[in-house]
């Protein structure tokens, strides 16, 4: 019964409506995934501005340091300080990132319900119109246009990238998630770098200056 040619259409509806629901969950997971980049942002601004005050303190007291930690203890341990702060200001630009990204994808989802439902009655009545007239109106909104329109400002370089992107990603159906997950994820990767380094700096000095 289950290959009935006449059950069919039920079975698509259900797996639609599977799909759907499934996709809507893995949805829902990527936006609650996405709260995680306010706590490292935080955590990455604290450590960038420790860092930036021992920064200043080991310049500050160089002819008191470098006898203790040496030359080149001094150095190496500059040198890890400052690719710390380099990597935390990296973290702190892809957190701004994804804040835009994120504002910006709630605004264009909010905004756009209101359109589409808008247009979805005046499509309707425009169908009727075409069914009493005895004419086929292929009614539904054109995002081609949308989106050639909405990136016709942007310099040329951006919109290759959208475009490259949309042509990548076209079937997946989260599709607007993917950039907002991979710039948290970069995010978290420079944090991860910027700790460690801070941790070596701390290190590094301990160690020349043990050797001293």
């Amino acid at each position: 019964m289950t290959d009935d040619p006449r059950t069919a259409p039920l079975r698509e509806w259900h797996r639609l409506a599977q799909e759907n629901t499934e996709n809507a969950i893995v949805s829902s997971m990527f936006e609650a995934a996405v709260v995680a980049s306010e706590p490292i942002d935080s955590f990455s601004t604290w450590l960038l501005l420790g860092t930036a005050a021992v920064g200043g303190f080991v310049v500050s007291n160089a002819d008191q340091l470098i006898p203790l930690i040496t030359r080149e203890g001094f150095v190496t341990a500059g040198v890890l300080l400052v690719l710390s702060c380099v990597f935390g200001i990296l973290a702190k630009a892809l957190a701004l990132r994804a804040r835009v990204m994120k504002e910006m994808s709630a605004r264009v989802k909010e905004t756009f319900l209101a359109h589409l439902k808008r247009y979805e009655e005046e499509a309707e009545r425009i169908e009727e119109g075409a069914k009493f007239w005895g004419i086929t109106i292929q009614t539904g909104v054109r995002m081609e246009r949308v989106l050639s329109e909405f990136y016709k400002p942007f310099p040329a370089w951006a919109r290759w990238m959208a475009h490259r992107h949309l042509r990548r990603n076209s079937g997946d159906p989260q599709i607007k998630y993917l950039l907002l997950i991979k710039t948290i994820n970069a995010q978290g990767m420079f944090a991860l770098i910027q700790i460690v380094l801070f941790l070596a700096f701390l290190g590094s000095t301990f160690i020349f200056a043990a050797g001293a």
